[in-house]
């Protein structure tokens, strides 16, 4: 509905106070206090918020990140919520499983399927980082879950971290 507060869709955009240049695929939302590398790339279905840092050779895909949070040099997040004040260490892996319905299918309609499956596992769905979450460098977190306050110590796949 307001084209105008997205990113330009041209190969490079400016962002607004931090004036930095940054890849961008459309569609991408980028608050005017968020720092963003000129070798980061964004996009596309990306919205990041108030004073928000991604460093050098960042790259994130369909992905929210949330107000003061950090993702460091040469990181991924994929299908992923990144929560406030949260921070992601270099060379890391914010990555969860996209659960979108078939455009091509008439009628299509998102499947609610349940948060675990018959053996007790997390079923694969985006990755969502809760507040002051902490992931460290070279660390993949997959498909999973976790609660505010954490700094994680190793990698996660499949995981509700509480």
């Amino acid at each position: 509905a307001h084209p105008d507060r997205l990113a330009n869709a041209g190969a490079k955009t400016e962002n607004g106070n931090a004036n930095l240049i940054c890849n961008i695929v459309p569609d991408v939302h980028i608050h005017p206090t968020a720092s963003v590398h000129p070798t980061a790339t964004l996009g596309p279905n990306v919205s990041i918020g108030p004073g928000v840092v991604i460093g050098p050779g960042v790259r994130v895909r369909e992905s929210i990140v949330l107000e003061n949070a950090v993702i460091k040099d040469h990181s991924l997040v994929l299908h992923s919520i990144v929560g406030r004040g949260s921070q992601i260490g270099m060379w890391a892996r914010v990555e969860g499983t996209p659960s979108d319905p078939d455009p091509n299918k008439p009628f299509a309609k998102m499947e609610n399927p349940p948060l675990f499956n018959t053996d007790g596992r997390l079923n694969p769905s985006i990755t969502i980082l809760g507040y002051a979450v902490s992931v460290p460098s070279e660390m993949i977190v997959l498909n999973s879950i976790v609660l505010p306050h954490k700094e994680l110590s190793r990698s996660f796949k499949n995981e509700i971290i509480l």
